[in-house]
């Protein structure tokens, strides 16, 4: 169904649905009260693996979509997939051209009403860090249509996936969906503001949902 907003909710819970069970994952969500109570909104997510499509799927809102970098589109099937869904396209080696892009996304909030899926950090965070910094994109999209952030955020994978070792250890993933972020109280001069608003309110959160899943059959319970 070309242009159903609904598609990346209906495959993002198909897929997530099998790919935690044969990961031996158990995933749960805090905060579910949050999460579509405030759309059209923009979420944001922290970026670990490619994991997280299986992860986040198991709660992805809907009428929501994603914004990824043009060369999705070539990737066979998924490309033609990625498209149908209504998802965003921007092209990153042209700063014109993606700033194109995230006005039109802004544009479609507004118009049809429809949420949009970001990872602010651009890329997956292979750092010590809890987070990398974060891009302007999403909060951008967010002051143009004047709608609220809503930041979620999952614990760490890591202890899970073993991507080098192509080997995965069951256990628990928290993912906790916090209070929605209000742009209207922020000018479009304070974008830094915002971005470091949010950035700091998911650092805390991480840092308070790291040790949950800990308690694996492989892994003591952290403190």
């Amino acid at each position: 169904r070309w242009g159903d907003l609904n598609l990346d909710y209906y495959f993002g819970h198909l897929f997530a649905w099998g790919a935690v069970r044969i990961c031996g994952l158990d995933v749960r969500t805090e905060g579910a009260e949050h999460l579509e109570r405030n759309q059209p909104c923009v979420y944001v997510g922290n970026h670990q693996s490619g994991m997280d499509m299986a992860t986040f799927g198991t709660m992805f809102p809907h009428r929501t979509v994603t914004v990824g970098k043009k060369e999705l589109l070539y990737i066979p099937f998924f490309g033609l997939f990625f498209a149908a869904a209504g998802n965003i396209v921007i092209n990153r080696q042209k700063r014109v051209s993606a700033v194109a892009g995230l006005s039109d996304a802004a544009e479609a909030i507004k118009k049809k009403k429809v949420s949009v899926w970001i990872f602010p950090e651009g890329t997956r965070n292979r750092t010590d860090d809890a987070m990398m910094p974060f891009k302007k994109g999403a909060f951008y999209m967010a002051l143009q249509a004047g709608v609220p952030i809503v930041p979620i955020v999952s614990s760490p994978l890591g202890e899970f996936i073993h991507w080098q070792d192509k080997r995965m250890n069951p256990g628990k993933v928290l993912i906790r969906v916090l209070p929605p972020i209000q742009t209207t109280n922020y000018k479009a001069s304070e974008m830094d503001r915002l971005m470091h608003d949010v950035r700091a309110a998911m650092v805390a959160a991480l840092e308070d949902i790291k040790g949950a899943g800990s308690d694996s059959p492989h892994h003591p319970r952290g403190r």
